[in-house]
């Protein structure tokens, strides 16, 4: 497997690795200098970035999909929507969530690519739901993820 992001396909396999919780082959996409920073960590290795998902899926279902998607240069730009279920209370690294408060989060995402491989992770949130982009993703959330509280 050549793990690089050169186009739609390649993140939608990068993505469907995360949400089959293949960390390993996830990982593979990651230059071995990779920056993420989420709540209060920075993670700077692929197998740091591996470990803190390996563990937060032990607290909280989640599920990540691709409603836009852009790729200039060694720029990757995507909007995400998220869902959350925690299954287990979490709450370290500046995260919280609470069994039985779902999540519905859209996040813009931009990949600073290094020969396709993902080296710099930045993310903002956009204020509102993950609905608003059911025209490109074709529904409000993932069918069989979770119905609204």
């Amino acid at each position: 497997m050549d793990a690089r992001i050169r186009s739609r396909q390649d993140l939608q396999d990068y993505l469907d690795h995360f949400n089959g919780k293949r960390y390993e082959q996830q990982i593979a996409y990651y230059a071995p200098d990779v920056i993420y920073k989420v709540g209060s960590l920075t993670l700077d290795t692929p197998q740091k970035i591996a470990d803190f998902y390996a563990e937060f899926h032990q607290y909280c279902r989640e599920y990540v999909e691709m409603a836009q998607f852009l790729l200039e240069g060694d720029t990757c730009a995507v909007s995400m929507p998220s869902f959350f279920e925690p299954f287990r209370d979490y709450e370290k690294n500046g995260l919280s969530f609470k069994v039985g408060q779902k999540v519905e989060i859209v996040s813009f995402i931009f990949y600073t690519l290094k020969e396709g491989k993902i080296w710099r992770i930045r993310v903002a949130r956009y204020p509102g739901p993950p609905s608003d982009f059911k025209e490109l993703t074709g529904h409000d959330r993932p069918e069989g993820f979770f119905t609204a509280a």
